[in-house]
This record gives C-alpha cells, sequence and structure tokens, in this order.
C-alpha cells in the first residue's frame, strides 16, 4: 500500500512551516504541532482562521452551515479545510506573536538634547545574548518604585556597531516623575532596568504588491516610526515611502537633517513636517504650506490608498481619526498598523506588563490593559447602533449580516466570535443552539445581541437585550432588566473575592429573586489581545480562584420561569465603574 503524501504549510511572509495530517483540518494540523495561528470556534462561523491562499490547492471538509462565515475570493478557513498540496498562507488579520520580553540592565551611553524638550537617549544592554526586537517596537524603562515608561526603540539594534545599543526619544512632561526629576540627574555610565521587547505594530515584509509606505507621527511618536522607515528603505520594497510628522515647531522636527539626507539619497522618499504653531520653511522635501494636522496633510496630497500601507505612531485621537478618515479614502482597514501612546499619568492601568497570577490568565507580549479598555469601549459604542438598526420586519439572517457590515464600518477587522442576534423565543438559546435565521423581529418583541469583534488586535466583546415598542410588554422589561441587574449584583461580588465558580452559584440565587432562572451554559471565558484561544479556551465557571481584572467576561442569561422569553447581558469584569483598575 502506498502511503499519501506529506504535505506541508508555510505561514508567509516568514511564518513556521508545519506538516499537514491527512486526516484533520489545517487548523488541527498547526495546533498538534503547536504553531500559533488565529483561531476561535473552530466551527467556521468567527472567520477567524481565515487566511489568503498565496500558492497551492485545498478542499472543504465539509459543506458550509448556513451560519457559515463567508470568505474572499483566494481565502479558506484553516478550521473547515485540508490541503491537497503543499500550502503557503497569509494573514492579512494577524501576525505571530514576536518574541518574549525579559527583564535587562542596561548601561547610559550618552543624553543628547535633540530639541528643547526631547532628549536622545542611548543604552547599552549588559547581555551577552544579542538584544532582539522588530523594528516598531518598545521597552519599558523601569524605575526606582517599579512604575514603567514605554519608549519606542528609535534605531536597529541590529545594524549598528554594537547590536545590544538601544536608542530612545524622551519628551519631557512638566511634572514628570521620570522625566522632569529622574532624567536630569542620570549620567553616562549610570544602570538602567528595562523590559522588552513589546509591542506588535512592527515590520513585516508585505505578502502582497503594495506600492506605496505612508508613515505618521505626533512629536516624539516619530521614535515609533523611524525604525520601521529605515527598514523599509533597505528593503527597497515600495516604489515611495512618505513621512508625516506632526510638530508644535520647526525646533520640534530634531531629526530634519537626518531626513533630508534621507530623501536626497533615496529618490522614492520624502518628509513633510506638520507643524500646529508655525509654517515650516525649508527643504524641498517638505510643505510650507502644511496642514496643521497630519491626517489633512496626507489626505490632501493625495495618495494611491487603495494600493498603501500605513504605520502611524502618537496620540490615541489621531490614530482614531486616520483610521477612519483612511479606511474611508479607500485604504484596505488590515494595512492600517498603529501604536497608540499616553503620558504616563494618563495610561498608568496599562503602564507595567500585566501580571499573569494563574495559568488560564496568560496573555501575549504585546497585551496592555488599555487594549482592552479601548476594545470595550468601541464594543459599546457598536452595540448601540448596530441596536438602532434592528427594525421590525428584519430577519435573523439579516439582522446579523447588517452588525456585521457595520461593525467593518466602525474599523473591526473581523470578529473573533460570530455575531448573534436572537428575536422573540429565540433569546432562550445558548450560542451552541440554533436559531432561526428566518425568524422576524416584531413590533413589541425582544432581542438580543452578542457581539466579538476584533479593534486593533484585541477582543471586545459585549451583549445586552433590547425591548420594542411604544408600551413595552412588562415581562420582557422584566427580564432584560433582571440580567443587567444580576450582572451588577455578580460583579460586585467579584470584587468581595469571590471565584468565577461562586459567580456563578451567586448568580442562580439571584435568578429567582427575578422570576428567571440562570443559563448555566452560557458560562463566562476570557478575552485578551486575539486570539485569547491561544492561550486556553477556560470558562470562568470553571475557574476555583478568583478571577483578574479586564480579561474575564461575565456572561449573564436568563430565561423566564413562565414565558418562552429570555435576556443577556455580559461585560468585562473591571473592578472601577469607570473601567481603570484597582
Amino acid at each position: 500500500m502506498t502511503n499519501s503524501p506529506v504535505h506541508f504549510c508555510t505561514v508567509a511572509p516568514d511564518g513556521p512551516r508545519f506538516p499537514l495530517g491527512n486526516a484533520g483540518s489545517i487548523l488541527d494540523s498547526a495546533l498538534a504541532e503547536g504553531v500559533a495561528v488565529p483561531f476561535s470556534c473552530k466551527r467556521g462561523e468567527c472567520g477567524s482562521c481565515r487566511a489568503q491562499v498565496l500558492e497551492g490547492s485545498f478542499e472543504q471538509i465539509a459543506p458550509p452551515s448556513e451560519a457559515a462565515y463567508q470568505v474572499a475570493d483566494g481565502e479558506l478557513l484553516m478550521c473547515q479545510c485540508r490541503a491537497t498540496t503543499d500550502l503557503r498562507l497569509h494573514f492579512s488579520h494577524w501576525r505571530t506573536p514576536a518574541r518574549p520580553a525579559a527583564r535587562y540592565a542596561a548601561k547610559i551611553v550618552s543624553l543628547d538634547a535633540v530639541a528643547p524638550t526631547v532628549t536622545r537617549l542611548r543604552v547599552e544592554i549588559q547581555s551577552a545574548e544579542l538584544f532582539q526586537c522588530m523594528p516598531g517596537q518598545h521597552a519599558q524603562l523601569v524605575l526606582d518604585d517599579d512604575a514603567r515608561r514605554s519608549f519606542s526603540i528609535a534605531n536597529l539594534p541590529a545594524e549598528t556597531g554594537d547590536a545590544n545599543q538601544l536608542e530612545f526619544h524622551v519628551r519631557r512632561i512638566p511634572g514628570g516623575a521620570f522625566t522632569d526629576i529622574q532624567l536630569p540627574e542620570l549620567r553616562p555610565g549610570d544602570l538602567l532596568e528595562l523590559d522588552g521587547p513589546y509591542g506588535a505594530c512592527v515590520w513585516q515584509e508585505p505578502c502582497e504588491p503594495i506600492d506605496h509606505l505612508v508613515l505618521l507621527a505626533t512629536g516624539t511618536g516619530f521614535a515609533g516610526v523611524s525604525a520601521i522607515l529605515q527598514t523599509a528603505l533597505k528593503s527597497g520594497t515600495f516604489r515611495t515611502v512618505t513621512l508625516y510628522w506632526g510638530c508644535a515647531s520647526a525646533d520640534d522636527c530634531y531629526a530634519a537633517e537626518w531626513l533630508d539626507e534621507l530623501a536626497a539619497a533615496h529618490e522614492g522618499f520624502c518628509w513633510t513636517a506638520v507643524l500646529s504653531s508655525a509654517a515650516f520653511a525649508g527643504s524641498e522635501a517638505r510643505s510650507a504650506a502644511s496642514p496643521r494636522r497630519i491626517q489633512d496633510a496626507a489626505l490632501a496630497a493625495g495618495h494611491d490608498w487603495a494600493h498603501a500601507l500605513v504605520h502611524a505612531c502618537g496620540n490615541p485621537a489621531m490614530i482614531r481619526d486616520t483610521r477612519d478618515r483612511l479606511k474611508a479614502a479607500g485604504l484596505p482597514g488590515e494595512r492600517f498598523l498603529s501604536e497608540a501612546f499616553l503620558p504616563a499619568a494618563h495610561a498608568q492601568s496599562g503602564a507595567a506588563p500585566y501580571i499573569v497570577r494563574h495559568p488560564w490568565e496568560k496573555v501575549g507580549t504585546a497585551f496592555s490593559f488599555d487594549g482592552i479598555l479601548n476594545a470595550r469601549r468601541r464594543s459599546m459604542e457598536a452595540l448601540a447602533q448596530i441596536a438602532a438598526l434592528m427594525a421590525p420586519g428584519i430577519t435573523t439572517g439579516e439582522a446579523i449580516a447588517v452588525a456585521d457590515r457595520h461593525l467593518r464600518t466602525m474599523g473591526a477587522a473581523y470578529n473573533w466570535h460570530p455575531t448573534y442576534v436572537r428575536f422573540g423565543p429565540d433569546t432562550q438559546c445558548t450560542s451552541r443552539q440554533q436559531v432561526d435565521r428566518h425568524r422576524k423581529l416584531r413590533a413589541d418583541d425582544v432581542f438580543t445581541i452578542d457581539l466579538g469583534p476584533v479593534w486593533d488586535g484585541y477582543e471586545g466583546d459585549y451583549g445586552d437585550t433590547f425591548v420594542m415598542g411604544a408600551d413595552p410588554d412588562p415581562d420582557h422589561q422584566r427580564c432584560s432588566q433582571a440580567a443587567r441587574d444580576i450582572f451588577e449584583q455578580t460583579q460586585q461580588a467579584w470584587k468581595q473575592g469571590l471565584s468565577g465558580s461562586a459567580l456563578y452559584d451567586f448568580a442562580d440565587g439571584l435568578a429567582h429573586g427575578h422570576g428567571c432562572s440562570l443559563v448555566r451554559e452560557t458560562a463566562g471565558h476570557r478575552v485578551s489581545d486575539f486570539p485569547h484561544a491561544l492561550y486556553g479556551k477556560h470558562r470562568l465557571a470553571e475557574a476555583d480562584f478568583v478571577p483578574g481584572d479586564g480579561i474575564w467576561v461575565l456572561e449573564i442569561q436568563v430565561r423566564d420561569l413562565t414565558r418562552p422569553i429570555g435576556a443577556f447581558f455580559e461585560d468585562v469584569l473591571l473592578r472601577t465603574a469607570d473601567g481603570v483598575g484597582a
């Protein structure tokens, strides 16, 4: 008997290569080999494991269901297909996790004032092993009180004479514990401690033809794109490379001379200083009449956004506005890569690496609490807007399509779990139960929406119940309010130290007081930097420990004791109401 040939799958551009089994799916083979790939539901419904097929052929394991995620031409779902030849795949919506961070001792090499409020800090890692990072990553300086300050790595360590030298651009913050108090006291030869590298907004060689690279930075966010700029010019990948650098004044453009030299040496590169306080005269590579915001300058330049890749680094307001406007101008959503930063006073919750207190609570190297909070905020906004689009007569299937289209317009590249919409009697169903996709929403109905979009690499899970009608059904109102009230009381019990499993016992006791029963099969789950399934698909109701802050979703689903209706509410467990961890 002739053995079937062993096929292999390669993850582009420079990811792992692994053998493909004959019986299972491509996803099964990847997980069996310990290869990190994006996935979640494993039922072909969420789209998390979709991949672009660059080379090779495949076949469906089974016909797609009515709820199946619709892939584009040239894509497959890893969980639903097996290979018939060698494959080369690319994930446009996900990047392989970076090297784990570590603690290093670092000796100060130099401190140079490059602008009135900016110091260029160079340090040398005190290690026999080479410090390895990807262009665009950052490190965290560890202060005396164990507080941390994040700074982008502005150089390419592997390209310098000493691969262990790192360069940071540090802007003085008035009253800042580090920049205003400790930094002025530092001298060459002093020792610091740093953790790193961190960050997922990094350079990777594109797998598809892209003509233009556009870099946007505000202030010392320039350091976050500096290494990407150097790598891109060295690679020769793009026909044009354009940088927009937003600064308060000409004096803040501390790398102007160096950028002019790069522009003279590379025909396809130009840069523009976008000043908020005054015109900037000088090199032809810059525009003296630039708009005052970098996104305005970029849009005014008329780039071919459909064939561009964008890296942006700077304040969150710029990141959000730029993303929305460039997508509206034709930039594909997956080609906008960003790194937002905040002064330490406004980002304490995410200042230190997340402390993993239990094996079920693992996170990726790029994880930040602020990322979870931002994803939560955006999911809450999306849910309110999607609920307003639900009109009498719409079917469940149509409602799911409407919700997913709206999530795409808001900037969610994909979902980590399928969108669930349930009308009337189907509000009793769990996520694993089939609903009637042809059921129509009535004018006096009750309905639930459960969203699981991914925002900038973080899972944002949020769900609620809504009641239709000018004179709402009292039972609909009671049920929907019960889910919210039980959630709030159960979250308060968590703050008092209950374990995950005890939380659901507590919620079960509350449900009967509202004339409902708790649906124990809906048992809560993890969220994280996408995909949390790489770290485990554990259920909150099975956790025999006190869950950590900001990475567990408490799901409350109830069914009325007498009528065929239900209600649902879910949110991330947070220590404080405003989402800042205690």
